[in-house]
């Protein structure tokens, strides 16, 4: 194999890497931002007094979605049950808080933005390319559902340059390394062999739990790269830092 480059960080025994999809393939800021916005004012409808406190848990400040907030790092299934439990502390029980938000995130995603017109950051494609072509697997692991990984990878026709792609379905979730072990298993790599790229600390902190050979930080995510550094190997500002040489 040729020897993989970040930011002039050589990484000459990597076989695989593993990409995060929001923050660092595509710019789905806006896109949850009205999603988290299209949930509250559902919720509120049914569970009055519910959104004024769950917005502030999803991360919204001043009108702006911080990087820390439930719904720019956390999954699923997390921002499920944090929302059931402000739900729930209106006087629901805690089975119909929690079949109450699963519903109105349904009805979101059905009703809401949808995820199959994110398009891919440019110039990702050609670095993905540039990769498949030199022999690398690749693999997306997005703390997003499954189906919108899928309707995502379909929207921008990477089926051929991908090996595999996946959400986190249920717990655990980024930091835990589980997802990542088991994607670097499908791929038929050693964790210590692959590359972890994301823009937050939990995709950098799931990599070096796993053993990953590298956790590489974008600075043009959720996160700004600065807070990014200490926690990665390397951090990019542009896709041209990534090369693969010989």
């Amino acid at each position: 194999m040729p020897t993989l480059v970040f930011n002039g960080l050589p990484l000459p025994t990597i076989q695989a890497v593993v990409w995060d999809k929001d923050g660092t393939l595509a710019d789905t800021l806006d896109y949850w931002r009205q999603v988290g916005e299209q949930r509250l004012q559902c919720l509120e409808a049914k569970a009055p007094g519910v959104a004024h406190r769950l917005r502030r848990a999803f991360g919204f400040k001043n009108g702006a979605l911080e990087p820390g907030g439930l719904l720019a790092t956390g999954s699923r299934y997390e921002n499920e049950i944090a929302a059931a439990a402000y739900v729930a502390e209106l006087g629901w029980d805690w089975q119909s808080a929690l079949h109450l938000v699963r519903d109105i995130f349904q009805q979101v995603e059905r009703e809401g933005p949808s995820v199959q017109t994110i398009p891919l950051r440019h110039g990702a494609r050609e670095v993905l390319q540039q990769l498949a072509q030199a022999g690398y697997r690749q693999a997306i692991l997005s703390a997003d559902i499954s189906p919108n990984v899928q309707a995502f990878v379909a929207h921008n026709q990477l089926h051929d340059l991908l090996d595999y792609y996946t959400g986190i379905d249920l717990p655990p979730s980024k930091p835990d390394p589980q997802a990542l072990l088991h994607t670097c298993q499908i791929l038929g790599v050693d964790p210590s062999q692959t590359v972890m790229v994301g823009d937050s600390p939990v995709d950098m902190e799931m990599a070096k739990r796993a053993g990953c050979a590298a956790a590489i930080a974008v600075s043009w995510g959720f996160h700004q790269g600065h807070k990014l550094a200490p926690l990665a190997d390397s951090v990019i500002s542009d896709w041209s830092q990534i090369q693969v040489l010989g």
